[in-house]
């Protein structure tokens, strides 16, 4: 996830940062809010996503609760190729929630930044280098993904759009 960090890191600063005060000058920049939104709020949703891509791909393989399969398991393999899966789909995702921390994505739209399509492609592309070429797979001990996770991906990464712009929507509403 280092190219899109780094692609955020040159975005356009927000326009109406000037009508915000200036926030107190003992504020840290990690501070409790930002932190529970980054870990307990949309962590949770990624950490959720990922468990639920790895154990309905494992639940597919026959795995029964309490039996754990052998490293070299190909259901297993598929099943840790889809948590990864998860992250990588769900931190797209948030990297275009973390955009701004309060304005929505429907304003801040999902263009303006050229270097953001650029690092998002390379890291799509790292991935499925990893579970779908042969060297990937010996590297990583990855399994190719049928089509139907990544179709199951797609509602749990709206599911988290969703959630946060429900949420920053409410602070925008507290805060008036």
């Amino acid at each position: 996830d280092l190219l899109p960090a780094l692609a955020l890191g040159a975005e356009r600063p927000d326009p109406a940062i000037m009508k915000r005060p200036p926030r107190p000058r003992r504020a840290r920049l990690l501070d409790a809010p930002l932190l529970a939104r980054a870990y307990l709020w949309l962590g949770m949703m990624e950490a959720a996503a990922a468990l639920t891509a790895f154990f309905l791909v494992l639940g597919g393989t026959g795995w029964q609760p309490g039996l754990m399969p052998g490293f070299d398991d190909p259901g297993y393999r598929a099943a840790t190729s889809a948590c990864l899966a998860a992250i990588v789909v769900m931190q797209v995702a948030n990297v275009f929630l973390c955009r701004s921390p309060h304005r929505s994505l429907l304003e801040t739209g999902v263009g303006g930044n050229p270097l953001l399509p650029v690092a998002l492609a390379a890291e799509l592309a790292l991935l499925l280098a990893i579970v779908y070429t042969p060297l990937g797979q010996k590297v990583f001990a990855t399994a190719p993904l049928p089509a139907w996770v990544w179709l199951a991906l797609v509602p749990m990464a709206l599911f988290m759009v969703l959630a946060e712009e429900a949420r920053k929507a409410w602070r925008r509403h507290q805060n008036r």
